[in-house]
C-alpha cells in the first residue's frame, strides 16, 4: 500500500509539475513566502529543489522499476520455455507424423498425396473436416486413434505446459518495454553524470540511485536482453525445425495456432471418455456392476 501510494503521489506530481519557467518565476517569490496562498508556497519551495523534474523521472523509474521487469520476464520465460517444450516433445513430433500420414491416407490419388509436411495452424482445421455421416470430426477420430493404439501421444498437452502462456506474448511489445527500460536507464545515467554539485549533506539523490539502484538495473536490463536474445535464436531455431519464417510467423500466432490445438485435442478427449461413461450407466453391464456392489456392502 505505501508503495502504491508513493507511486500515486510522484505520478501526480509529474502530471501537474510546471513547467521550467514558472518554477523560475515562482522562485523569485521566495521574499514574499508569508504573503503566498499555500500553493504558491509549495510551489516556491519546489522551484528551490536542484534538477527537480530529473529527480521525479528518476524517482518514479525506481519505484516502478519491479513492475517493469515484471512485464517483460515472465513473457521472455514463457515463450523460452514453450520453444525448449516443443522442441524436446517426442509425443507431439508422433502426433505429427500421425496426422501427416493420415492426410495422405485421405489424400491418396489427389495432387496432395505424399505430402513432406503441413503447417502448424492445419492443426486447428482438423475439426473442421467431418465425416460423411457428419457425426464425427477428424479430430476425434484422431483422438480416438491415440486412446486405442498410440497413447504415448496423449502425453503431449502434459509436455507442452507453457505452450498456452506463449500464445498470450507480443514479440512487439516485449522488445518495446526492453528499449523503453534502456532509454530509462540511459537518461538516469545522464542525468546523474549531469547533476551538480551540491553543498547540502542531506541531499542524497547521486548517491542512493548510482548506487543503490542504477548498478543493479543497468544488471537487471542485461540480463533480461541476454535472456530475449536467446529467446529469439530459440524460436528461430524452432523455425528451422518446423520449416516456417519466424519472421513472416509471430510468436503470438505461432503458439496461439498450437495452444489452441491443445485445447481442442483435450476437450475432444474429454468428451470421448464421457461419452464412454454415458455408454456404460446405460448398458446392462452397469445394473450388475450396482448389483455385485450391494452384494457386498
Amino acid at each position: 500500500m505505501y508503495n502504491f501510494e508513493m507511486l500515486l503521489f510522484f505520478c501526480n506530481l509529474l502530471k501537474n509539475l510546471p513547467e521550467q519557467t514558472e518554477l523560475n518565476a515562482l522562485a523569485e517569490l521566495k521574499d514574499e513566502y508569508n504573503d503566498l496562498a499555500e500553493p504558491e508556497q509549495f510551489g516556491v519551495v519546489m522551484s528551490s529543489v536542484k534538477m527537480l523534474r530529473s529527480r521525479l523521472n528518476g524517482i518514479l523509474f525506481r519505484l516502478m522499476f519491479d513492475e517493469h521487469v515484471n512485464n517483460i520476464k515472465p513473457d521472455i520465460m514463457a515463450v523460452t520455455l514453450a520453444c525448449e517444450e516443443l522442441k524436446k516433445s517426442e509425443s507431439f513430433s508422433k502426433l505429427l507424423e500421425l496426422v501427416l500420414f493420415l492426410g495422405n491416407y485421405m489424400n491418396s490419388g489427389s495432387r496432395n498425396a505424399q505430402s513432406l509436411g503441413f503447417n502448424i495452424n492445419f492443426l486447428c482445421k482438423i475439426r473442421d473436416t467431418k465425416s460423411s455421416d457428419q457425426k464425427t470430426t477428424l479430430l476425434h477420430f484422431l483422438a480416438e486413434i491415440c486412446e486405442e493404439n498410440y497413447r504415448d501421444i496423449l502425453k503431449f498437452p502434459e509436455e507442452l505446459q507453457h505452450v498456452e502462456s506463449a500464445s498470450k506474448v507480443s514479440a512487439q511489445t516485449l522488445k518495446s518495454n526492453l528499449v523503453l527500460m534502456d532509454q530509462q536507464i540511459q537518461r538516469l545515467e545522464l542525468d546523474i553524470k549531469n547533476f551538480p554539485k551540491t553543498q547540502d549533506e542531506h541531499d542524497k539523490f547521486v548517491e542512493k540511485m548510482s548506487i543503490s539502484f542504477l548498478h543493479i538495473a543497468r544488471e537487471m536490463y542485461e540480463k533480461l536482453s541476454n535472456m530475449h536474445n536467446n529467446m529469439n535464436k530459440l524460436y528461430e531455431n524452432l523455425g528451422e525445425y518446423f520449416t516456417f519464417d519466424p519472421k513472416v510467423i509471430s510468436i503470438e500466432e505461432f503458439f496461439g495456432d498450437l495452444s489452441n490445438f491443445r485445447t481442442l485435442f483435450l476437450v475432444s478427449n474429454v468428451c470421448k471418455t464421457l461419452y464412454m461413461f454415458l455408454l456404460f450407466l446405460l448398458s446392462p453391464y452397469f445394473n450388475f456392476f450396482l448389483f455385485s456392489l450391494f452384494l457386498v456392502l
